[in-house]
């Protein structure tokens, strides 16, 4: 579930211990305060990850707000590092794993991820309240509590001002392919309602256990999202009832208008849904 790395070393006065991931912004690291002992997620960016100064200065400044962030379901941010070491987020250390690996190792169980989604709901409405967009909401991107507790993870790079940074650059080479709503390929700025179709590919996959568009390459893959209507979740699997796949058909809409209006919007049907095959 973790990498372990070859050797322990330091970082920025941090002691590492093992590698919790890699991405296309950096690698995660566990380390341990130098001061407390308390370990801490240490996301050390790419070295040609920033475009330039500015784009670092947005960050820094995004981070300073996000270190206000407090909700159940929504990672802490401790702080920004930047030195000669390279630029390193500090943020709050999950001890388990995340939604990936819960759908590729538990069984299906209707009710349980109901639970886990609406959780997902309730920490993304409060970044969208809060004036944000999570800009790549996934699996990957929901971690877990060794209690059970799930929580959204990298949102940091979503303000407003860093976003020409992330869709400049080959357009959407900083979110991920499978989960990108199509405004986003077309160059038009996300919108909560963008998190909202990634969610709803993320539960696509959830409750039928396969994505929903199979493409050989990224060029049909974008062609899908924006032209193709993948087959009703109910026909996929049995067991996820109809209007359970009516939610999540209406939550990857190629238009954003024809989305849930918001994550309480679609939470609240969620739990009707839930008391509904009780």
């Amino acid at each position: 579930m973790h990498e372990e790395p070859t050797d322990r070393f330091s970082l920025f006065g941090f002691k590492v211990d093992r590698i919790l991931g890699r991405g296309g912004s950096g690698v995660v690291y566990r380390g341990f305060h130098p001061e407390t002992g308390q370990p801490v997620a240490m996301k050390l960016f790419h070295e040609n990850f920033f475009s330039n100064a500015g784009h670092v200065r947005d960050l820094a400044r995004s981070v300073k707000t996000f270190q206000t962030f407090e909700h159940p379901n929504v990672v802490r941010i401790y702080g920004f590092l930047s030195g000669d070491e390279g630029h390193c987020l500090l943020e709050e250390y999950i001890d388990g794993p995340d939604m990936r690996w819960y759908l590729e190792n538990r069984p299906y169980d209707m009710q349980e991820r109901l639970v886990i989604i609406t959780q997902a709901l309730n920490g993304l409405q409060y970044i969208h309240d809060q004036g944000f967009t999570h800009h790549d909401v996934k699996p990957a991107n929901v971690l877990f509590t060794r209690k059970g507790q799930a929580k959204l993870v990298d949102y940091s790079l979503s303000r407003q001002g860093l976003l020409s940074m992330l869709t400049g650059r080959g357009g959407t080479d900083q979110v991920t392919p499978m989960y990108v709503a199509p405004e986003i390929i077309r160059k038009e700025r996300p919108t909560p309602r963008s998190d909202i179709y990634s969610l709803g590919i993320t539960m696509y996959y959830m409750f039928t256990g396969q994505l929903p568009f199979q493409a050989d390459s990224l060029q049909k893959l974008y062609y899908c999202h924006l032209r193709v209507v993948p087959e009703h979740p109910s026909v996929i699997n049995r067991r996820c009832p109809r209007n359970l796949g009516d939610a999540i058909m209406r939550a990857i809409e190629k238009d954003p208008a024809r989305r849930w209006e918001s994550c309480d919007q679609l939470r609240i049907r969620l739990a009707d849904i839930g008391r509904s095959r009780i």
